[in-house]
């Protein structure tokens, strides 16, 4: 999730460089930054616990060096069934340091044999995450496949308003079917879908440039909509 290849990095400090923003040192979030729904199909253990201990953890395989955290776990929403859990974040822009005797909800995912956290999708305090643990004691996982995405524009140095959203149309191109969607006034776009192979796209805008973001978590190019997961898609826009 965190490595990124020479395109993601130009499009990002792109991005940053528009926006006025500082780059990250070490990786980056990918995009979009995903729902509690979809975040909870896409990760192995979400729960609610209280960190019991920290441990320094020296650089391991792809990762640098980081923190590990033993967890009483009071709620487990998805994952291994058990009184506590460990999980990991490194050391880097996209890190989730915890703090003893506080109580997290938290989304993480199981990559090189360990649970990793991040900073960049939904995990909180559990007094800063209400509205999430309320949408997690509803949630169930789906039968079909769930596809979320959001367009972005990116600011207009000559000022030039973004499309009405209605005006935002997002094509999703499958085996047997294709859906044209309406974004909302964020840009965001939302589907299931049967399982299976799938490619995206945004109908052409008057004055405006569109392309897959290059941090996008799934390549809108080329897709596998899998049952009980979340495929998530991002695309910027900008001035011609």
């Amino acid at each position: 999730m965190w490595r990124s290849s020479s395109h993601a990095w130009k499009v990002l400090l792109l991005c940053f460089t528009v926006l006025g923003l500082t780059a990250p040192v070490f990786g980056f979030c990918p995009a979009p930054q995903p729902t509690v729904s979809c975040e909870f199909l896409d990760s192995d253990a979400v729960f609610i616990g209280t960190v019991i201990s920290t441990q320094d953890t020296p650089a391991q395989g792809s990762y640098y060096d980081g923190w590990t955290y033993e967890i009483s776990v009071q709620k487990m929403y998805r994952g291994p069934v058990g009184k506590t859990i460990e999980v990991f974040t490194e050391k880097s822009s996209g890190e989730l340091p915890l703090d003893n005797g506080k109580e997290y909800v938290l989304f993480a995912t199981e990559e090189e044999g360990r649970l990793m956290i991040y900073s960049c999708g939904n995990s909180a305090l559990v007094s800063k995450a209400r509205n999430t643990i309320e949408e997690l004691n509803h949630l169930k996982t789906p039968e079909d496949a769930e596809i979320e995405g959001q367009v972005v524009f990116l600011p207009d140095p000559l000022a030039q308003e973004p499309p009405h959203v209605s005006d935002v149309h997002v094509v999703i191109h499958g085996t047997a079917k294709t859906y044209t969607l309406t974004c909302d006034r964020n840009g965001w776009f939302h589907l299931h879908v049967p399982p299976g192979e799938y490619s995206a796209d945004v109908e052409p805008i008057a004055h405006w440039n569109i392309a897959p973001s290059g941090i996008s978590i799934d390549d809108p190019d080329h897709f596998e909509a899998r049952k009980g997961h979340c495929s998530g898609l991002s695309f910027f826009a900008w001035p011609k």
